[in-house]
């Protein structure tokens, strides 16, 4: 009986073709199925959400508790622990744990302190001063058509407006409001449980921030275990990008956002203007938001303002034009610790798209996320051409129009005749009728030569 020996070419393409077939079948379950599919993966995010939790605050106050360590801490319990250098390392990190979360949990009481009053008094106060504001909007109209075939028409429609508004203001906002300040028992447990998984997520986050080597250890055994040495330092590599610049720019522009709500909070409260509160927290939030942020948080908040006070209301749109200045030019070049990279196409694309997929949420992470796919795709481009043996540089592509094959040489469109392609005697005829000491025809001497 002859050997039989197996053909690994039809073998691969075999394995390929069964692998397609299964992941075809797959996808059409999952299109008909999607509605299951959805409600079993929000059952799992509900039972993993503490660990959602934990990772979320671990992440952020990871760099504060790497500067306390080992700016502070370690050199004070190596000096305290001379003998015992590993359990200084411990009580440094235990120590320095602890006032990272003391002081994250102490800024988030003092904002709610400072800031809770000072809403719940703005939204009281628009809503009992709604009918004055019709009426300030009703004198502008009549000084404005003053006697015009208009201010019928504009009347009317301020009218109906103000009817609306101030309809929508009690009915819903007032009712709700009193609705979650004034009532204990209504959606308690909702808030227990959230503030439940919130602790139960502080708590993982004590472990994570401890034992960060140990789990970044396992991750990285468990990748050299299923990929390739090339691979996984690829993977390794992307994943610490991923991480700088996810993490940079993700705590920069929450400090940042603090910054300009603090700055805009003590520039009212001095000037006297209304809704501080409330008109601080619009600026700050909006603020993550880059580009369009400022716009989105300066125009409603300086119509609040405008219904009170005109001339504060301009000088507010003043004051916020300046501050995003400083902002731009001093504060986030220096919070930033790196450029995102992106051209202004690129940051408006990211910005629109991940917002109208994720909303706000996808406003302020679509930078950094394109930044991230950006620099991934250019570096596989960029390590792919020098395979090749083809040049990286993009001015080098602007001008070509084809590869050499064989010597992988660049071939260039000719460039267009101009003046610069002149005849030289040509270009130096107006220099030789300057002089004035030559015929008026010398110059064309050696035309007539040629």
């Amino acid at each position: 009986m002859k050997n039989f020996k197996w053909d690994k070419k039809y073998l691969y393409w075999g394995v390929t073709a069964f692998c397609v077939v299964v992941a075809s079948i797959a996808f059409f379950w999952m299109l008909n199925s999607w509605a299951g599919i959805r409600r079993i993966a929000g059952l799992i995010v509900d039972a993993l959400m503490p660990v959602i939790y934990g990772f979320l605050i671990a992440y952020l106050l990871n760099k504060i508790m790497v500067v306390l360590e080992n700016n502070i801490f370690l050199k004070l319990f190596d000096r305290l622990c001379k003998k015992k250098k590993a359990l200084g390392r411990k009580l440094a990190r235990a120590v320095s744990i602890t006032l990272t979360i003391l002081l994250a949990l102490g800024l988030i009481a003092g904002l709610l302190v400072i800031v809770l009053p000072e809403l719940y008094n703005s939204v009281m106060k628009i809503v009992d001063n709604s009918s004055n504001y019709f009426n300030v909007a009703m004198s502008w109209v009549e000084n404005i058509f003053d006697g015009r075939e208009l201010e019928p028409v504009a009347a009317k429609w301020l009218t109906t407006i103000s009817d609306s508004v101030v309809n929508w203001l009690k009915d819903n906002v007032l009712n709700k409001l009193s609705t979650i300040l004034g009532s204990i028992t209504d959606g308690v447990i909702s808030v227990v449980m959230t503030l439940f998984d919130f602790f139960v997520g502080l708590v993982i986050s004590v472990y994570l921030m401890y034992n960060k080597e140990t789990f970044c250890a396992q991750v990285k055994k468990l990748t050299y275990s299923l990929l390739r040495p090339r691979a996984a330092n690829v993977l390794m590599a992307e994943m610490d990008f991923i991480n700088d610049a996810f993490g940079n720019y993700i705590m920069g522009t929450i400090i940042d956002s603090l910054i300009v709500g603090i700055l805009n909070y003590l520039f009212m409260v001095i000037m006297g203007m209304p809704y501080s509160g409330l008109v601080t927290v619009i600026i700050a939030v909006t603020n993550l938001i880059p580009v369009f942020g400022p716009f989105i948080g300066a125009i409603p908040s300086a119509l609040l303002i405008l219904l009170e006070n005109p001339t504060q209301a301009l000088i507010f749109l003043v004051f916020t034009v300046v501050l995003q200045q400083i902002d731009g030019q001093i504060l986030k070049p220096r919070i930033h610790s790196s450029h995102s990279g992106l051209s202004g196409f690129w940051i408006m694309f990211a910005i629109l798209f991940f917002g109208g997929l994720f909303g706000i949420l996808g406003m302020v992470v679509g930078v950094p996320l394109t930044t991230i796919l950006y620099n991934i795709i250019r570096r596989l481009n960029n390590r792919r051409l020098r395979r090749k043996g083809l040049p990286e540089d993009t001015d080098l592509y602007r001008d070509m129009t084809s590869v050499d094959p064989e010597t992988y040489e660049f071939r260039r469109r000719p460039a267009p005749a101009g003046p610069a392609q002149a005849d030289p005697a040509q270009e130096r005829e107006p220099e030789q009728k300057t002089e004035g000491e030559k015929e008026p025809d010398s110059g064309q001497e050696p035309d007539r030569k040629d």
